[in-house]
């Protein structure tokens, strides 16, 4: 059931983000999904920079920014799935959206346990007048250049297929990934019901 803090969390998200969807780095917000057989990008992938949760199930990866109130949602709808041994999903960090995107991926990524870094990050996940936040300090100016190549090869990796698939002019999260079969699927924004069913029943 969801509780009132949450669903107070989520329409100030969505309210939020009418404002964020009109910059020129934008958050998909309508969930559109296409296909192809691109196995070479599929295992691209696994060269990415990424945490993995969960020990059964198709592997997802989901590309997100740290201040993305979509991406946020999604990473709390994953848990459920990837708890009940239904998915294992490997969770690239990107940082691109707002002015503290890119230090706090860093801070994330330079972690002794990313994984432990993400989860704070969504836990502390908050609406602020400036905008939403992810719940964890930004990494110095230091250790943002140490990372800057694991987050620019992870952007690439992004980048490179929204173009491709979709002819985004620019860069946008959340973005699903999924192999059923020899068929590589992609899902830019929120999935709707059908594409989660689809993820969840991929082999």
């Amino acid at each position: 059931m969801m509780t009132v803090r949450t669903a107070q969390t989520l329409t100030r998200i969505l309210a939020f983000c009418g404002a964020i969807l009109a910059t020129t780095v934008g958050i998909a917000h309508a969930a559109t999904a296409a296909a192809d057989h691109d196995l070479d990008y599929w295992q691209a992938l696994s060269h990415t920079h990424y945490g993995e949760r969960g020990s059964k199930g198709p592997i997802v990866y989901d590309f997100l920014d740290p201040n993305c109130p979509y991406c946020h949602q999604i990473y709390t709808w994953l848990q459920n799935p990837i708890n009940g041994g239904l998915l294992r999903v490997r969770f690239v960090v990107v940082g691109f959206l707002t002015q503290s995107s890119k230090g706090k991926a860093a801070a994330i990524l330079a972690a002794t346990n990313p994984l432990a870094a993400l989860k704070q990050t969504e836990n502390r996940f908050t609406m602020t007048k400036a905008g939403p936040e992810g719940g964890i300090n930004p990494a110095s100016a230091g250790v943002t250049a140490k990372m800057q190549d694991r987050l620019q090869f992870n952007k690439s990796r992004l980048q490179g297929k929204e173009f491709q698939m979709a002819g985004a002019p620019v860069v946008s999260v959340p973005f699903l990934v999924y192999r059923n079969g020899k068929t590589i699927h992609y899902i830019f924004g929120l999935p709707d019901n059908a594409q989660w069913r689809d993820l969840l029943n991929a082999s």
